[in-house]
């Protein structure tokens, strides 16, 4: 398997938007309200992955498979903590769960990370979404003190603050 990372570029929004649709479906049925995730159509996706990439605002990076994006990530400077990244999104294709393309991601994120002499990663994380926080975990990322949420037909979602202090 050759996977191979780049930089996302204006035409990969389709690309990006469907692989983001499709992961929330997969990962997300039963942890949040059914209406919540389906409020999330690939239409929406594409709108805010179109203003993502052409307001540069995150970097996006993609990863390709056999010349088809298969998974992507997107990291900003974070606006709550000093001297860190904040890993925005992490997703994949559904068929490429578990084949080492988050790992790959991860770890060309890090590199990122450590060139731009930034000393630690903040990430929010689903609170029941156990596959996700065991992936964080797995690479060096701990909880820490903060939680973000939010009440839709009243259920509350709540994604919990995770942290990785990077040493360069």
């Amino acid at each position: 398997m050759a996977v191979t990372l780049r930089t996302a570029q204006p035409g990969d929004v389709d690309d990006i938007a469907s692989i983001h649709v499709n992961s929330w479906k997969a990962a997300f049925t039963g942890r949040m309200p059914d209406n919540y995730i389906h409020s999330y159509t690939l239409q929406r996706r594409v709108a805010e992955w179109h203003q993502l990439l052409t307001s540069n605002t995150e970097t996006v990076v993609v990863a390709e498979l056999d010349n088809r994006v298969v998974g992507f990530l997107s990291f900003k400077m974070s606006q709550t903590h000093e001297n860190a990244f904040e890993l925005s999104k992490l997703y994949l294709c559904p068929t490429s769960y578990g084949k080492g393309v988050g790992s790959l991601l991860m770890h060309y994120f890090e590199k990122e990370v450590i060139s731009h002499h930034v000393h630690q990663v903040t990430l929010y994380v689903l609170d029941n979404n156990d596959a996700a926080i065991r992936f964080y975990t797995k690479h060096g990322f701990a909880f820490a003190e903060g939680a973000v949420s939010e009440e839709f037909e009243g259920k509350v979602i709540v994604d919990l603050l995770m942290i990785k202090h990077m040493t360069t």
